[in-house]
C-alpha cells in the first residue's frame, strides 16, 4: 500500500499526589489518541491481483482513563512492619474515525464456521464488542441452535452476510476489554523475614472460548473420534453455529506473585549475608471462565489452521477472542539463594 502511513499517538496526562502519615495515594488521568493506526482491510482480489487483504491505516481510537493507588503503612515499627496497598485502573477505548467502513472481523476459523465474524467494528463505538446471535438454550430435532428473535418481527436472520442489516437478529454478546483491573500489593517483614504478595483480577470482560466453538459441536470428524466433552459442552448440538453459547464472562482474581525470604547475619572475615528465598508467581487463580486463560485478550492474531501459524501482525481492534492455540499459564516455584561477601 503506497499510502500507508506512521501511525501517531498523541496523549495527555493528569496527575495528582498525596501523603500524610501513612498513607499515600496517586491519581491518574489521562486522553490518549492513536491517529492513523495500521490494521489489516479486506479487499477486493479481483481488482488487487489477487491479494484479498492489505494494511491501511484505519484512523483514530480515543482511550480515556483512570489510575488510582492507595497505599497505607499498617503497622511500622522496630519489629515488624506491615504496607498494603490498592491499585484500580479503568479505561474505555472508542473508534472515533473508521475508515475501513463499518465491519465485522476476527473469523472463527472452526468447522463449518470458517467465514464467521466475531467482532463488530463501528465507528464511534467501544472497540472489542463481541457480536452474534443470542442462543435460547433450546436445540431443535435437528441438532440446531434456536436463536433469539430480538427484534421479534417473525423473520430470524442469524446469517452472516446479514451481520449489519438493520433488521438482523445479532446482539453485542459481550466486550474484550475489561471495565476495571486491580492489583492489592502486601509487604511484611518481621526480624529477618520478609514477605511480598501480589494479588491481581480484571472485571467486566468477556471471551469468545473458540477452543469449545471449535471442538464441541458433534459435526465431521468430531462425530467419531474429536469430540471435546468439556464442562458446557452439549451433545444434542450437532450443526455448528457461532452464538452467545461460546461467549463466557472471564472476571478474574489471582495470587500473581508471592515470595518469603530470610536472611542470615553473618558478620566474618568470608562472608557479610546469606539470603534464602521462595517464590512463586500464578499460584491460583479464581474464576469462572473454562478456558485456558481469563486474561484480557487485547489483541487478536487472527484463527490458525491445523499445523500452520497464525498472523504475524494482530489486530488491536479485536480484543476478548481466546483462540485455541493459547496455551494455560503455567506456575513457576523458585528457590534463590544469594550470598554476600
Amino acid at each position: 500500500n503506497p499510502d500507508l502511513k506512521w501511525e501517531e499517538k498523541r496523549e495527555t496526562n493528569l496527575g495528582f499526589e498525596f501523603n500524610s502519615g501513612a498513607w499515600a495515594a496517586t491519581i491518574d488521568l489521562y486522553n490518549r489518541d492513536i491517529v492513523d493506526f495500521i490494521t489489516s482491510v479486506n479487499i477486493d482480489a479481483a481488482a488487487n491481483d489477487g491479494f484479498t487483504s492489505q494494511f491501511q491505516n484505519g484512523g483514530e481510537l480515543n482511550t480515556k482513563g483512570l489510575e488510582i493507588s492507595l497505599n497505607y503503612d499498617v503497622v511500622k515499627n522496630d519489629k515488624i512492619s506491615y504496607n498494603t496497598g490498592i491499585i484500580f485502573s479503568t479505561y474505555k477505548t472508542k473508534l472515533e474515525k473508521n475508515t475501513g467502513g463499518d465491519r465485522t472481523i476476527a473469523n472463527l476459523g472452526s468447522p463449518g464456521q470458517n467465514g464467521t465474524n466475531m467482532i463488530i467494528v463501528r465507528e464511534g463505538e467501544e472497540v472489542g464488542q463481541i457480536w452474534g446471535p443470542v442462543f435460547t438454550g433450546e436445540v431443535d430435532a435437528n441438532g440446531s441452535q434456536i436463536l433469539a428473535d430480538l427484534n421479534g418481527d417473525g423473520n430470524l436472520v442469524t446469517d452472516q452476510g446479514s451481520a449489519l442489516a438493520e433488521d438482523a437478529d445479532f446482539a453485542v454478546l459481550g466486550k474484550g476489554l475489561p471495565d476495571f483491573e486491580i492489583g492489592w500489593t502486601n509487604q511484611v517483614s518481621f526480624g529477618n523475614w520478609d514477605v511480598n504478595a501480589f494479588f491481581r483480577g480484571a472485571f467486566g470482560h468477556s471471551l469468545v472460548n473458540t477452543f469449545r466453538a471449535f471442538y464441541e459441536p458433534i459435526i465431521g470428524s468430531q462425530s467419531s473420534y474429536n469430540f471435546i466433552n468439556t464442562e458446557l459442552a452439549r451433545p444434542d448440538i450437532t450443526s455448528a453455529q457461532f452464538s452467545s453459547y461460546y461467549v463466557e464472562k472471564a472476571d478474574f482474581f489471582k495470587l500473581d506473585n508471592l515470595s518469603v525470604g530470610y536472611n542470615f547475619d553473618i558478620n566474618n572475615d568470608y562472608i557479610n549475608n546469606i539470603r534464602l528465598s521462595l517464590s512463586g508467581q500464578n499460584l491460583f487463580t479464581i474464576t469462572n471462565y473454562t478456558g485456558s486463560d481469563p486474561e484480557p485478550a487485547l489483541q487478536d492474531f487472527g484463527a490458525a489452521s491445523n499445523a500452520d501459524f497464525v498472523n504475524a501482525t494482530p489486530d488491536v481492534l479485536a480484543p476478548g477472542i481466546d483462540r485455541r492455540n493459547n496455551y494455560f499459564t503455567s506456575t513457576t516455584i523458585t528457590f534463590g539463594i544469594n550470598i554476600n561477601f
